[in-house]
């Protein structure tokens, strides 16, 4: 918009001016006599602008990107062609048009494509050499800028320090002071650096040194200050994406290195944070401050009120630079602020700014204590009357004014506040932002307990006799479980066995049987089998057990084979789910409370109670982007085994805070457990025997695996109770 007002008004002025060229010709010496136009090699085109009289210094001008356009002023010079356009039709040049205002003459040049210019002045031809328009993309790297041209026989400059700093955006700035402002400066890009030359200037050799500046965390890791010739040159190395702009006010040559995010959806990369305006170039001399910010207001079409205070004269060298950036740096370097209603833009040194507000807020200070006040009426839907109360009314920050009250009717929830219109409106703005229905979170958990285990068991009971003779009666013994002695006697004609328990008490006789070629499993008196080896296994699901008796031989053997194994495979689930506002805190819970006995202080016992529940406890805050914030303890809590008559709890707990997508489900945390046994139980030496070795044994294998997950997922609801 501002590049079309910029248009309009040129066209408007090229209008006017040829209506007032015949009366404002006579007002100036100096005159454009003649324009010629010359191609050179390599597709360059020169400008050969001829006056009156010779001129001082070469036009400033400007650069305009879009529609492309380059723009020079000429000072105290009048239209002597008798019109206001020629055609070209050189190389990238299309046409010259030239606007006669009050104290110069502008000459625009129309091009087909942006290209790098530079001026020359001999006598009174003024030289403008358009650059080759055809510049490989990879060639453009290494084109040199110049940023303010050097004077055949100047004297020499020096640099006075070299500084660097961080921007407040990151960027890097590289501050160099000049002993005077007209020092000629060459800026390019070589290869991955940046190359600055400053034409016929000392560097003195404290100056002479590689700035390491990685620690500032910007684009740029070194600065390297060097000596070349009769030139002294900087080179920036930075690094990663970035981008580069100069600019020089009065005696300081501003340098600024700037990280580039990258963006995939822009074909080119490049931003410059916080200004947006349309890129020109300015190359002014000890030109007038007023002057420039009507250069300004020509190129962006607005209107710019300068104060009769603002004064000066202001050397200022930009390339490439947004608009508005520009404007920034003239306020900087002068003092001066700036303040903008509608196209109108307020200049005036900071000073008288800050005065004039103050007077006008003072003066809105003194009305404000002398307005009359009104009394309204806000009836609340969801707020409480007194909490919006003591909002409006704290004392650390009051909304109301000194004069200002507020009363609460609690039945109608109703607050009556008397204060200037003012801060009425203010109030009900706060009103509509507060007075809202509080938005609606479901939060539901998952607690998934998953188990497998398995077992396996082999045990063996075993015991061998051997009869001895003594006399007629033959007799047999074997080991025994308990504190008892088993004593069998043998009849060799009848085979009648018979068996004595001795302990520590006595001794007396248990059992007889009198069947041939059988025997009983004798019992000890406490109930223990009378056998060598008895490792069994507990509960098995399954026996087999054999004796063998040879009566010839007095020899009796039993064995007994027990097995068990187990498979098990569970899963138990636990979904509580509970509905609460927008940061309120919820609690649910079930269970069961176990009652315990505690000493009191006067030495009596009471009851207490202990809880093993399954609880969910959350306090949700919706984001403004949807997401849900939890401070979350979900808990499951059950009876385990008992101790002393006391029951034990286990306990499965998870704390956290934690940032979901609405409606999105979450893993909390989980603990997982496994469990691998084997284990043997064996009689020494006869356990380790081969084969034979498993009577002897009992193994037991277990293999136990537990899982715990817990889930959450929050659902925001809408003011219908509906799940979004």
């Amino acid at each position: 918009m501002n590049i079309i007002k910029w248009a309009a008004g040129l066209v408007l002025l090229l209008t006017v001016s040829g209506v007032q060229a015949a009366e404002e010709q006579d007002e100036f010496a100096n005159k454009i006599e003649k324009i010629d136009f010359v191609t050179m090699s390599g597709g360059r085109v020169a400008i050969q602008v001829q006056t009156t009289t010779p001129l001082a210094n070469p036009p400033a001008g400007f650069t305009l990107n879009n529609p492309s356009r380059i723009a020079l002023d000429f000072p105290a010079v009048g239209n002597g062609l008798g019109k206001n356009s020629v055609q070209a039709g050189q190389g990238v040049l299309k046409a010259v048009n030239l606007a006669q205002a009050r104290d110069r003459t502008r000459v625009v040049l129309n091009l087909a494509k942006m290209v790098a210019y530079n001026t020359t002045t001999q006598g009174r031809e003024t030289t403008i050499v358009l650059q080759a328009a055809d510049v490989g993309a990879n060639a453009s790297a290494n084109v040199v800028s110049r940023f303010a041209e050097a004077k055949a026989g100047e004297k020499f400059h020096t640099l006075n320090n070299i500084d660097f700093m961080r921007g407040k955006n990151g960027e890097g700035r590289i501050i160099v002071d000049l002993s005077d402002p007209s020092a000629g400066i060459d800026i390019r890009q070589q290869g991955k650096t940046v190359v600055v030359d400053f034409i016929n200037t000392e560097l003195p050799q404290n100056l002479q040194r590689r700035l390491n500046v990685i620690n500032f965390n910007t684009p740029v890791l070194y600065v390297d200050a060097i000596k070349q010739g009769n030139n002294s040159r900087l080179v920036i190395e930075p690094k990663g994406l970035w981008e580069q702009s100069a600019y020089q006010a009065d005696k300081r040559f501003i340098i600024d290195i700037r990280p580039v995010v990258e963006d995939p959806n822009k074909l080119v990369q490049g931003s410059r944070p916080g200004y947006s305006g349309e890129k020109l170039s300015l190359n002014f001399q000890n030109i007038d401050v007023r002057s420039v910010l009507q250069v300004i207001a020509d190129f962006t079409g607005l209107n710019i009120v300068t104060s009769d205070t603002v004064t000066g004269n202001l050397t200022l060298r930009l390339k490439d630079v947004p608009w508005d950036q520009a404007l920034d740096i003239i306020m900087s370097s002068k003092g001066l602020t700036q303040r903008k209603t509608g196209n109108v833009i307020w200049v005036a040194p900071s000073d008288e700014v800050a005065a004039k507000e103050k007077l006008l807020l003072e003066a809105s200070q003194q009305i404000e204590e002398l307005e009359p006040m009104r009394t309204e009426v806000f009836t609340l839907r969801y707020q409480k009357a007194e909490n919006f109360k003591n909002i409006i009314s704290d004392s650390k920050q009051k909304i109301l004014s000194k004069r200002g009250s507020a009363v609460v009717d609690a039945r109608t929830n109703t607050v009556f506040v008397q204060d200037t219109p003012k801060h009425l409106e203010e109030i009900q703005s706060i009103i509509n932002k507060i007075d809202i229905a509080v938005k609606q979170v479901m939060i539901e958990s998952r607690l998934v307990i998953a188990d497998e285990k398995f077992g396996r068991s082999l045990g063996a009971r075993f015991g061998v006799q051997k009869q001895q003779a003594s006399g007629d009666t033959r007799y047999g013994s074997s080991g025994t479980l308990g504190n008892t002695i088993t004593q069998r006697t043998i009849d060799p004609t009848t085979g009648v066995i018979t068996e004595t328990i001795a302990n520590r008490v006595g001794s007396s006789t248990l059992a007889t049987t009198s069947i041939p070629g059988t025997v009983g499993v004798g019992v000890s008196a406490d109930g223990a089998q009378d056998l060598n080896v008895n490792l069994p296994v507990a509960n098995a699901f399954g026996n087999f057990a054999f004796s063998l008796f040879r009566l010839p031989a007095g020899f009796l053997l039993n064995l007994e084979l027990s097995a068990l194994e187990t498979d098990q495979r569970g899963k138990i689930v636990s979904s509580p789910r509970v509905t609460t506002a927008n940061q309120q805190k919820a609690i649910i819970e079930q269970g069961t409370q176990i009652p315990f006995q505690q000493a009191t202080s006067s030495g009596a016992t009471a009851v207490q109670f202990k809880n093993a529940s399954l609880s969910l406890e959350v306090t949700p805050q919706i984001t403004p982007d949807e997401k849900i914030i939890m401070d979350l303890e979900v808990k499951k809590d059950r009876v385990g085994q008992v101790f002393a008559n006391v029951p034990s709890i286990d306990t499965q707990r998870v704390q956290t805070q934690v940032l979901v997508a609405n409606g999105e489900t979450a893993v909390l945390g989980g603990i997982y457990e496994q469990t691998e046994r084997n284990d043997v139980d064996k009689v020494p030496f006869f356990g380790d025997l081969p084969f034979i070795g498993n009577v002897f044994k009992r193994r037991v294998k277990q293999s136990d695996k537990t899982e715990l997950l817990i889930f959450i997922t929050p659902k925001v609801m809408d003011e219908s109770l509906s799940l979004r």
